[in-house]
């Protein structure tokens, strides 16, 4: 078993409490659409430190969100990124909204798939992959097939864990499930014990000092391969790497 590496691009905006969800936000967000995004200070500078510790590092797949391209100092950022051989692009949908905590769209969502990955896989080239993970995991089994109907082949928004089943009605492998007969492949996202180990879970204690300790161990011995199916996937926040004067890093384990 081989692990891999990816970070989302969220700026504070896209939290649940400001926007995506229908009763946790304060931007209720009916439709999917959104324009004139301009990136906060904070992720920009978050994003340079990112720069500079995967310049020379290992290989990582940006999950990224449509809408951010409107922004030209974040866009001139992901175009630096474009150019590193170990980093690949991925959709994170357009502006992060939190489809599962909706009514069932399928028309909607195929609508805001269809755009959003024309616009990061043409940004992208040769450095896109046809992969999705649901704003803030928020992913049902209806969501399967609009998914391989838009080209995508692989998902990554299970967050396995009895503290976030209510995001997908309680049932995770019904996700898992729905996910496989359309012929996607499902990447569920590490967990632990005690509950999420990837995204927010590396900076909320308790959550944090399990979280470490598993990923640690994830990675040590392990290779570093996005490619295979049979995978341990572990993800973080562009963001965090604004944390300890931007010195942060993923606790991936040196071997």
């Amino acid at each position: 078993m081989s692990y891999w590496l990816s970070v989302d691009t969220d700026d504070r905006c896209h939290l649940p409490s400001k926007r995506g969800h229908p009763h946790r936000s304060s931007l209720k967000m009916p439709h999917w659409r959104t324009d004139g995004y301009r990136a906060s200070s904070e992720l920009l500078n978050a994003t340079d430190c990112f720069i500079e510790w995967v310049r020379d590092g290992p290989q990582v797949t940006i999950f990224l969100i449509a809408e951010q391209l409107d922004c030209p100092e974040f866009t001139h950022r992901m175009e630096l990124l474009r150019n590193f051989e170990n980093i690949t692009f991925a959709c994170h949908g357009w502006g992060h909204r939190c489809w599962a905590a909706w009514p069932i769209d399928t028309a909607g969502f195929s609508e805001m798939l269809v755009a959003a990955r024309n616009r990061i896989s043409t940004f992208a080239r040769s450095s896109w992959r046809p992969w999705f993970r649901a704003p803030a995991g928020y992913i049902a089994p209806w969501m399967a097939a609009p998914l391989a109907a838009s080209g995508f082949e692989l998902d990554s928004s299970v967050n396995p864990s009895r503290w976030v089943a209510r995001k997908m009605g309680g049932d995770w492998n019904a996700v898992i499930t729905a996910m496989e007969q359309t012929g996607l492949v499902e990447r569920p996202w590490l967990t632990t014990w005690i509950g999420p180990a990837c995204g927010p879970a590396l900076s909320l204690f308790p959550f944090s000092v399990v979280a470490r300790k598993a990923w640690l161990q994830s990675s040590r011995g392990r290779e570093l391969n996005p490619i295979e199916n049979d995978v341990i996937t572990l993800y973080w926040h562009l963001l965090d790497h604004g944390r300890k004067k931007g010195l942060w890093q993923p606790p991936i384990h040196p071997s």
